[in-house]
């Protein structure tokens, strides 16, 4: 019981040290999801790809992160997991929001950001969550 108790305690101070906010997680160190529905097959026309990482950290660590490219589920993501779509050149509406049942699905609201892509271009965005638990995608160059 005295062990839980120093688990629960360290926990809750590591949390208020770091602010609850997750950190970025570079593009090589992340994890292919294995929840990848969309994106995947070479457009008949130009494309670019579009590689979103989810960044590690405690605040809904548990509940995966829902990718969205144009209103549709593309991914799933754990933290520390990436996810590459293969995106038609132009531009491209893509969201991100917590997914799930329980306490998942008591979180913040989907965001969303829009995205030009060009012929042959790679882009990165991270997903991370605030401390206030918002959640929010950014590029990135990690």
């Amino acid at each position: 019981m005295h062990t839980v108790k120093n688990i629960v305690l360290s926990a809750m101070l590591m949390c208020a040290l770091s602010a609850c906010s997750t950190s970025p997680v570079p593009v090589s160190d992340a994890k292919p999801s294995s929840k990848v529905y969309a994106f995947q097959i070479n457009p008949a026309g130009p494309y670019g790809s579009l590689t979103i990482v989810r960044d590690s950290g405690f605040v809904s660590s548990g509940c995966d992160m829902a990718i969205y490219i144009d209103g549709q589920l593309a991914a799933k993501l754990a933290t520390k997991e990436k996810a590459t779509f293969k995106i038609p050149a132009g531009e491209v509406v893509v969201g991100a929001g917590v997914i799930g049942s329980g306490l998942c699905g008591t979180a913040a609201q989907r965001r969303e950001r829009e995205v030009t892509i060009q012929a042959g271009q790679s882009k990165r965005y991270r997903v991370f969550t605030s401390s206030e638990a918002d959640v929010d995608l950014l590029p990135t160059t990690l």
